[in-house]
């Protein structure tokens, strides 16, 4: 049944923030995947890091000693041959860890496998260790935007082009050819991990979402998504960006009682994806998947 609060017709769509680090291996991962992608979820991403910090571990029932992290856009590939009709992607890949060309053909080529179901979330990277530890420069925040924007025109071109010429001040492609093309047209979404007003501008310059930090104060998110339609204005309004704040599992959803009301107040505000985030806090499989039958039943009819 469809809801109406404030006047506003309600719609959302869900998601699910999956680790795959930590107590979640590759099968904990496709388990939880599936089930997500059966009942009905509209969004699956993942992190994509070598790495993460060592309280990262500890939260979610790793061990810090032996920081593993599977490689994002793999186990998303495999998903993609295994999944029906679940959006797939990262939340969010760093342009700067990456050769941009190369990104270019991982993630179009995860889109044909997956019958054209793959979203890229772009980032600049904020784990310096990490990029210290496997060798990728660092440089200045301002620098890591740089190579984020650059990187995503080269990215863009590739997938829309037949051939490309870049010459940038970080990155150049001469001549380039890129086929097979993505399956989704004009390309596959690009969603931005953050809520600064450079990371604002660039989602409504280049992309379709934008990805707010989990358990963000709903008073904040309200201001970041004020900034972010006050920038499509600026731009012409020729387009609205979707906006997806993610509440962690199990502390932000609070009790079972109170999960729709906890949910609502991101709809109330204008989210129109909202993400579980199962990466802050460790909770066993079986608890999580007991949770998500839980939640398509109490929650999303109240929505949908």
């Amino acid at each position: 049944m469809e809801k109406i609060v404030g006047g506003i017709l309600l719609k959302p769509l869900f998601g699910i923030h999956a680790p795959i680090h930590g107590s979640y291996d590759y099968r904990s991962f496709l388990d939880l995947s599936f089930m997500a992608d059966k009942l009905g979820f509209d969004y699956l991403t993942v992190g994509d890091h070598f790495f993460l910090p060592s309280e990262t571990y500890v939260r979610i029932g790793g061990d810090p000693a032996k920081p593993d992290k599977l490689d994002a856009w793999s186990v998303l590939s495999a998903l993609a041959a295994k999944t029906e009709t679940i959006m797939i992607g990262t939340r969010v890949s760093p342009i700067p860890f990456y050769l941009p060309s190369r990104l270019a053909k991982i993630v179009a080529t995860a889109d044909i496998i997956s019958g054209g179901r793959v979203m890229l979330g772009v980032g600049a990277g904020w784990y310096k260790d990490e990029a210290i530890a496997y060798g990728v420069e660092w440089g200045s925040h301002r620098e890591r935007v740089e190579r984020m924007l650059e990187g995503l025109k080269i990215i863009l071109s590739l997938w829309l082009n037949n051939k490309t010429t870049f010459k940038g001040k970080y990155y150049q492609v001469l001549d380039a050819p890129f086929w097979p093309k993505p399956l989704q047209k004009p390309h596959p979404q690009i969603w931005f991990g953050g809520s600064s007003n450079t990371i604002i501008n660039a989602a409504v310059k280049y992309g379709d979402g934008l990805f707010p930090l989990t358990d963000t104060p709903i008073e904040k998110l309200a201001d970041i998504l004020r900034r972010l339609r006050e920038t499509e204005r600026k731009y012409g309004g020729k387009k609205t960006i979707m906006f997806a704040p993610a509440i962690s599992y199990p502390s932000g959803m609070g009790r079972k009682s109170e999960w729709t009301s906890n949910v609502e107040k991101y709809i109330k505000i204008g989210a129109n994806l909202v993400i579980i985030d199962f990466t802050m806090e460790y909770a066993p499989l079986n608890k999580v998947k007991l949770f998500l039958k839980e939640f398509v039943k109490e929650v999303l009819p109240s929505f949908r």
